[in-house]
């Protein structure tokens, strides 16, 4: 005989939990959500306000630090990006996004080393990312290392063969060394790539 208090009891307690944990995000993470739509140039600000309103709700929110920081860095206030993916990352040491964002940051405010550095904390990380080659082989291109840009931008293919950029970054590499023939084959996987 089939005990259908006990049914019922299971199929309720499942439902109160499903809810629970599906209904049930943080005032800080509402915040998160609503400023990754407003992270584009039109709404920049917004998004900053968002991200901030949620820091202030929840000071230990690593994504709320790592996203405000992302778009400090699209605006070009690569210190405060600095600033606040440091902060996610001493919340979050194995934060990846962090980290990524960091080491743009820091490339684009002209301290290649310390970008350099943060992509190799990501590859300890998470050696299987394509993404951390790309930037370090950027960086190594701006300091003039040629053949280490070139090696990274082509790990970073072997990792992901659709990280377009690599193919472009190198094909510039191999032009300033002189390798016509191998940055002509890969402005052409650049242009493969992006269709």
């Amino acid at each position: 005989m089939i005990n259908t208090r006990l049914i019922a009891s299971v199929i309720c307690t499942f439902l109160a939990v499903v809810m629970l944990v599906l209904g049930c995000v943080s005032p800080a993470q509402e915040q998160v959500n609503k400023g990754r739509p407003l992270s584009n140039p039109d709404h920049w600000d917004e998004a900053i306000a968002a991200y901030t309103k949620a820091i202030e709700l929840d000071p230990k929110l690593a994504e709320a630090y790592y996203r405000r920081g992302k778009v400090y860095a699209d605006k070009g206030d690569y210190d405060k990006a600095i600033a606040d993916n440091t902060k996610a990352i001493e919340i979050d040491p194995k934060y990846v996004a962090a980290y990524c964002s960091r080491a743009y940051a820091y490339g684009k405010s002209g301290d290649l080393d310390k970008a350099i550095a943060d992509c190799n904390k990501i590859m300890e990380i998470d050696p299987k990312n394509g993404y951390p080659y790309y930037l370090r082989g950027t960086a190594y291109a701006f300091k003039g290392d040629d053949d280490q840009a070139i090696a990274d931008y082509t790990r970073a293919i072997e990792l992901d063969p659709k990280l377009c950029m690599a193919y472009s970054n190198r094909a510039d590499a191999y032009e300033k060394k002189g390798e016509k023939a191998k940055a002509e084959a890969d402005l052409q996987m650049s242009i493969k790539c992006t269709y």
